[in-house]
């Protein structure tokens, strides 16, 4: 690596070399537009300046520029070894390979010596970077490998490749899939790096499945429904709903009334009649009967109580039953409605004998 870390002396003898050694390798190639040969040149010198007080930096784009003008084999030794000293090993490898071969090509057997000197000197601290593709993104259609912006290609997938120590970002692309990226930093002196690219994400295709309107309706606002249609259904189902219950408690209450009549109200006349008959007076009446007389009104007391709450739930039914909404809703509005509707109300009753609910209304 003496070349590599030639000192400013060393590179600026170099530099003579290429400097004198340019006009001639530029007259092998086809000749530039006079503008570009100008800029060209100017370019040329000024970086010359640069490279000789060691702003490599500034003297690179320079070069590149002045080759890309006007391309010549002085000017490309240069760029290579401009790179070299800026520690883009892999550029400056690469460019020296191309200059061996443009030396070739015109006989300049001196400059393919110094060429090949620095690609031997090179090609033992190259860093290398290696990028492999997984075989479902490998069989994608179109698919495009990056590398630094710049395109690999599907030969090269797998290959260790010489790369410039620094930073590079890696991309993997293909229609109707996620795209991929990484970021590897790759060390200078002969490191060596790998990426590899995992199988792609699918993108998620939009819902196209949504019903299209009919011709004519607009889709910027739902279609509004009158109170009256959404109100009947409701109207109905409650209507059902509280028949139902009508029934159920109206059902309870006979059954309470049965139940109290027959099973305690019956016997409790029966048992009152012979506990009399026991009696012919009311200073002389045997223990049995005056335990029967009680056993009477404890009977006839819940047949008051069972009775009472029977009928006050067959009141409650027979109420619920006349105020359940029909099916069919009629406009508040309508006189043959504010007509049809049922007036209910409930009025308790209460007597020595018996408890229960009125039911009163107009129809």
């Amino acid at each position: 690596m003496s070349l590599i870390r030639a000192n400013r002396t060393a590179v600026a003898t170099l530099w003579l070399a290429f400097a004198v050694a340019a006009p001639l390798a530029r007259t092998a190639r086809a000749e530039p537009a006079p503008n570009d040969a100008a800029m060209a040149e100017t370019l040329f010198e000024d970086a010359k300046k640069r490279m000789a007080t060691g702003d490599y930096a500034g003297a690179c784009p320079k070069l590149a520029e002045s080759y890309r003008l006007d391309p010549g084999g002085g000017t490309l030794t240069a760029l290579a070894l401009c790179h070299e000293q800026l520690g883009k090993t892999a550029t400056a490898w690469a460019e020296f390979i191309e200059v061996v071969t443009d030396a070739q090509q015109a006989g300049r057997a001196d400059r393919e010596k110094f060429a090949r000197q620095h690609v031997t000197a090179l090609a033992p601290h190259l860093s290398q970077l290696t990028i492999s593709v997984a075989p479902e993104t490998a069989a994608l259609a179109e698919v495009q490998v990056r590398r630094d912006g710049v395109v690999v290609g599907s030969a090269a997938w797998g290959v260790a490749a010489p790369v410039d120590p620094g930073d590079h970002r890696i991309e993997a692309t293909a229609p109707g899939h996620k795209a991929w990226s990484a970021r590897i930093k790759v060390h200078p002196d002969g490191d060596r790096q790998s990426v590899s690219i995992p199988a792609l994400e699918e993108e998620v295709a939009p819902d196209t499945s949504a019903p299209v309107p009919p011709l004519g309706q607009s889709t910027a606002e739902p279609e509004k429904k009158s109170p009256e249609s959404d109100s009947a259904p409701a109207a109905s189902q409650g209507g059902s709903n509280q028949r139902a219950i009508a029934y159920v408690v109206g059902g309870t209450g006979i059954a309470a009334v049965l139940v109290g009549g027959l099973g305690f109200g019956v016997p409790a006349l029966s048992k009152s009649s012979d506990a009399k008959s026991q009696c012919p007076s009311t200073t002389t009446c045997p223990a049995s009967a005056v335990q029967e007389n009680s056993d009477a009104k404890t009977d006839a007391l819940i047949t008051d109580v069972t009775v009472g709450l029977g009928l006050a739930a067959v009141g409650v039914g027979f109420y619920l039953l006349l105020s359940a909404p029909s099916g069919t809703a009629t406009p508040a509005s309508s006189p043959e409605g504010s007509q049809s509707r049922a007036h209910l109300r409930l009025q308790p009753t209460l007597t020595s004998r018996v408890a229960g609910l009125s039911v009163l209304g107009d129809w």
